[in-house]
């Protein structure tokens, strides 16, 4: 192998570990993010936080669309 191709395997190597090191830094402040918002440290944490807010999301839009329709059913609307 050429000085040059160990040149270029060294820079491609470089760039690797500051693309590794972007990404962990920002995982990290992902993590930060969950923990200050959400109060959850794991993933696993925050799929159980996901869940519980996705039921109850789906919930509220049950009783809203019953309120919804009580009130058409309610009154007569010029159409």
């Amino acid at each position: 192998m050429s000085t040059q191709q160990l040149l270029k395997k060294k820079e491609m190597i470089d760039n690797a570990k500051t693309q590794q090191a972007e990404i962990k830094g920002k995982i990290g402040s992902v993590e930060d993010q969950m923990s200050a918002k959400f109060k959850v440290k794991t993933e696993k944490e925050a799929d159980k936080e996901l869940k519980i807010r996705a039921d109850g999301l789906d919930e509220m839009e049950k009783v809203f669309e019953e309120g919804e329709l009580a009130l058409e059913n309610a009154y007569e609307w010029d159409e």
